[in-house]
Order: C-alpha cells, then sequence, then structure tokens
C-alpha cells in the first residue's frame, strides 16, 4: 500500500475512533437552558375631549323682559328640545377614556356698557344627564359664582349633561343690555375644577 493511503487510513480511523468516544462518554446530548424575565410597562393617560351645544356656544339668552320684577326667567333654549328638552348641553366624546366631571363658573355680575349691575346671585343653573320637560328641575337651581363648581358628576365617554339657566330681575333694575361670560371645564372624574 502506499503511504498516502495509509495515513489517509489512520486519520479516517482516528476520526470513526473520537466520534465514537464522544458518543460513548456522553450519555446523551444535553444543553443547559436558562431562563430571565424583564418588565414592559406603559403609562396610559387619561383622555377626554367635550363639545357644547350649537345652542351652548352661541350663549345663554334670556331676551327682552318687561315687566319687573321678573321670578325665574327662562333661558330661550331651556325647553325648545323635543319633549321639551334642553338644547343646552356639552356632550362628552365617545372615544374618551374617561368619565367627565363638569365644572362651571362665571366672569362676574351681569354688566351693561353703561356699568349699571345685576347681581351675579341673580343667574341660576340646573344640570342633569337627561333632560325633558321635568329635568333638570329648577327645583335644583343653585346660583352661579365666580370659581369653579361641580355641575355634573361623572358623565361617561358618549352621554351628555344637559343646563337650564334661568333669571331673577329686582324691580328697580336699570333697564339695558346686561352680560357676562359663564365658563365651562371638563375635569377627570373625581378631578378638582381649576
Amino acid at each position: 500500500m502506499k503511504k498516502g493511503n495509509i495515513l489517509l487510513i489512520f486519520f479516517i480511523i482516528l476520526l470513526i475512533f473520537s466520534v465514537a468516544m464522544f458518543v460513548l462518554a456522553t450519555p446523551g446530548i444535553t444543553g443547559h437552558a436558562t431562563s430571565d424575565t424583564t418588565v414592559s410597562e406603559v403609562t396610559i393617560t387619561n383622555y377626554l375631549s367635550i363639545s357644547m351645544s350649537e345652542n351652548l356656544g352661541t350663549g345663554i339668552a334670556f331676551g327682552s323682559v318687561s315687566t319687573l320684577p321678573a321670578t325665574d326667567v327662562n333661558a330661550t333654549n331651556n325647553y325648545d328640545g323635543g319633549s321639551s328638552a334642553s338644547t343646552l348641553s356639552i356632550e362628552v366624546s365617545e372615544d374618551s377614556n374617561t368619565a367627565v366631571d363638569f365644572c362651571i363658573k362665571a366672569d362676574g355680575d351681569l354688566t351693561t356698557s353703561g356699568a349699571d349691575t345685576l347681581g351675579l346671585g341673580n343667574e341660576t343653573y340646573a344640570n342633569a344627564t337627561s333632560s325633558d320637560v321635568d329635568t333638570p328641575a329648577l327645583a335644583n337651581e343653585v346660583a352661579l359664582t365666580e370659581s369653579y363648581v361641580k355641575a355634573g358628576d361623572s358623565v361617561a365617554a358618549g352621554s351628555t349633561n344637559y343646563y337650564r339657566f334661568w333669571l331673577d330681575i329686582p324691580a328697580a333694575q336699570t333697564p339695558g343690555t346686561y352680560n357676562n361670560t359663564v365658563y365651562f371645564e371638563g375635569v377627570n372624574t373625581g378631578g378638582a375644577c381649576s
């Protein structure tokens, strides 16, 4: 036999011997598995979106009053909806992910351009999450203030909070066109008004 063939046979036998020893020395191929953990985290913030009805957005109008004193003068849109519902409302958008508390305030007394005033305590409101001829009720009226107060609690996404407004005018009130600004705020349920 040639020297090259003998060397080749030697290496083949050595290879077969090495593989045989590896298989015989290890009863089975084993692996060593490990595990570990990690935390995944996300913070989802509250998202709320509100919108005023068209009538509330254009203002709270009491019309012309010619006989004084006048008590509980209705805002024009207090009863003009179907079933005499109020059309003065704020809706919580369906895509909000939290219920909303509403807050309300006014910037001060109703005044004329000539600086005549009608005290803010004469302007009142009531609110409810439904509306018909009896709701929101005059019996639940609250005077507006210059600080935000809750005026609608836990109004769910896709729901509406309805308002009615009334005005008392004393007998000696100076004639004129009086106005003020009423503010609304939506906050997360349980949150504080500004």
